[in-house]
């Protein structure tokens, strides 16, 4: 009895300790990636003072700027909310045929990067793309307005389609749909007047981030707006950084980078306020599943599956048959098929990036995952739950504002270095680590870690031996979500990349701004597989977290070890 008194005594000093320490260290970091960027960006936005704002207000590059990027956003959102809500409703309230592969060819366009995306529909629907090789066809207008509009409206309706799916599943009240179809009500007049009012707040937030995601946009916008003297915000800022010598053109980028941050606030702020305002929606049953699809279900599957095809299936098959043609021009059959590009873009220019662009995103995924960790471990506390909201603070802001802060704070030491692209990576991808680990954490059963803290061990050997061996797949799965996120990134890096610092995704649109068509599709099609490779293994490690932590061997070993702790504290209580 008086061991274990003295052995709690001691510990207690020691936990103590070491929360004060991760504390000071969270908060270091927060104040080094979050606060310093972000007060720099904001101070030196007000340091302007009237005369910068009225310029950019008055001149018409900028304004023009700023009028594309906010009729381009409209417009998107429209079309991506009726596209997303359109195909949610066929994959999650129908029994079509094939739901479960139109599922996925829906989230293929999350995991191709939006440049990516847009070079596809190049050589796709473009002058001598493949329709025009095979069908003397070429989609009118898509250098221009038209072309980036509806590349974004296409990313637009996957994300629409993700927030208002998880919506049916999660928000819609079943017994309200079967009364009302029980009364008579036809599958249309349900549909309007319980089930989309039911889920007007997740359309709300579908539209938001249809609209905060469009006006962010970049890789679209510059590959095909740029060439037909469209311009948005984000090539704004980019020409005005990387191109402009005029003096006045940092003056426009600081206002302009913080006019989207302020926009991005606003937009976001005003759902997350209306949704707290409602409050959730408590269930009182399953889903009502799907219906029998017949003519009109099967009507609809089909064209989501044109849709699929025409959009995802037919720009991928263009951007790989480009990068084996041996030549522009020529056609794209097996007699003309060569390997050169694909050699000629890993040993030149390309492969260095790609080894830079690796290098990266091991990196930031390694320290996000610390750092996520880290705060996950802090998350019971005031001060780490704090930190944590001021650490995902970043991720609501858009990339090409973010990158300025960073440059702005460190680029006097670590201009045109890989270590700058770092930091903008940690601050910007941290929530993006934290969120599954906290997840994972707060499903863990807490009777583990005490059982081991009241049996003498420390917080550093309760989470060794306890906490991290529970966490694993989720720790895997942050980390893969991290790397796939920083090895395509393109915005920040863009912005902040000099000489020897080129990442893979700057390569490929410096390349396609200067006409070789063949060595950028080479680099897109290596970028893009490296991307569904890593997306296929994340979803292998989500599976085995769920298996893991619900399956057979949370049955198992899993549950003869909470025994075995259950029983050792209530031991511990009853001594």
């Amino acid at each position: 009895m008086a061991s274990r008194t003295d052995t709690g005594a001691a510990a207690a000093p020691r936990a103590r300790s070491w929360h004060g320490a991760a504390i000071a260290l969270a908060a270091v970091a927060v104040v080094l990636l979050v606060g310093f960027p972000l007060a720099e960006l904001v101070a030196t936005a007000f340091a302007q003072g009237a005369g910068p704002l009225r310029a950019v207000l008055t001149g018409d590059r900028a304004l023009s700027a700023v009028r594309n990027t906010l009729l381009t956003g409209v417009v998107v959102t429209g079309f991506a909310l009726v596209g997303g809500t359109a195909a949610a409703l066929v994959t999650e309230r129908s029994r079509a045929p094939g739901r479960t592969w139109l599922r996925v060819g829906l989230l293929v366009q999350l995991v191709i990067a939006s440049f990516v995306g847009a070079l596809g529909w190049a050589q796709a629907y473009g002058p001598g793309g493949l329709t025009d090789d095979l069908l003397g066809f070429a989609l009118p207008g898509l250098y221009g307005v038209a072309g980036v509009v509806t590349v974004l409206s296409v990313q637009g309706v996957t994300l629409a389609y993700v927030v208002v799916a998880a919506g049916l599943a999660s928000r819609v009240e079943p017994d309200l749909e079967r009364a009302a179809r029980a009364s008579g009500a036809s599958a249309w007049s349900a549909l309007r007047t319980i089930t989309l009012p039911l889920l007007r707040p997740t359309l709300l937030a579908a539209a938001a981030l249809s609209f905060v995601s469009t006006v962010n946009a970049f890789g679209v916008p510059a590959v095909l707006g740029s060439p037909a003297g469209f311009v948005t915000v984000t090539t704004r800022i980019y020409s005005d950084l990387i191109l402009s010598a005029d003096p006045a053109a940092f003056s426009r980028v600081i206002l302009l980078a913080s006019g989207l941050v302020l926009l991005t606030l606003v937009v976001v702020g005003a759902v997350d306020l209306g949704e707290s305002v409602r409050g959730a929606v408590t269930r009182t049953s399953a889903p009502p599943g799907g219906v029998p699809p017949g003519v009109g279900g099967r009507v609809a599957a089909g064209l989501l599956w044109g849709y699929v095809v025409l959009t995802t299936v037919v720009p991928l098959v263009a951007l790989v048959l480009t990068a084996l043609t041996r030549a522009v021009g020529l056609p794209a059959v097996p007699a003309n098929w060569t390997l050169r590009h694909f050699r000629e873009a890993l040993t030149g220019l390309g492969g260095q990036a790609l080894g830079r662009s690796v290098l990266l995103a091991l990196a930031a995924a390694t320290i996000v995952v610390g750092l996520g960790g880290l705060l996950t471990a802090l998350r019971r506390r005031v001060a780490g739950r704090g930190l944590s909201t001021l650490a995902t603070l970043p991720f609501a802001v858009p990339g090409s504002a973010l990158a300025v802060g960073v440059l702005l704070a460190y680029g006097r030491w670590l201009r045109d270095t890989l270590l700058l692209i770092l930091i903008a990576y940690l601050a910007k991808f941290w929530a993006l680590g934290h969120r599954p680990i906290a997840g994972a954490a707060d499903g863990q059963p807490p009777d583990l870690a005490l059982a081991a803290r009241a049996s003498g061990a420390g917080p550093v050997t309760a989470l060794r031996t306890v906490t991290l061996p529970l966490l694993r797949p989720a720790l895997a799965a942050a980390w893969l979500l991290v790397f796939l996120a920083g090895f395509d990134e393109l915005t920040m890096s863009s912005l902040l990349y000099g000489p020897g610092s080129e990442t893979l995704a700057v390569v490929i649109l410096n390349l396609q701004q200067l006409g070789d068509i063949s060595v950028t599709t080479a680099l897109a099609v290596i970028l893009t597989g490296v991307v569904i490779a890593a997306a296929a293994l994340l979803t292998v490690v989500r599976r085995a977290t769920l298996v893991s932590v619900w399956g057979p061997s949370l049955r198992d070993g899993h549950k003869r070890r909470l025994g075995e702790s259950l029983r050792g504290l209530r031991d511990s209580r009853l001594r």
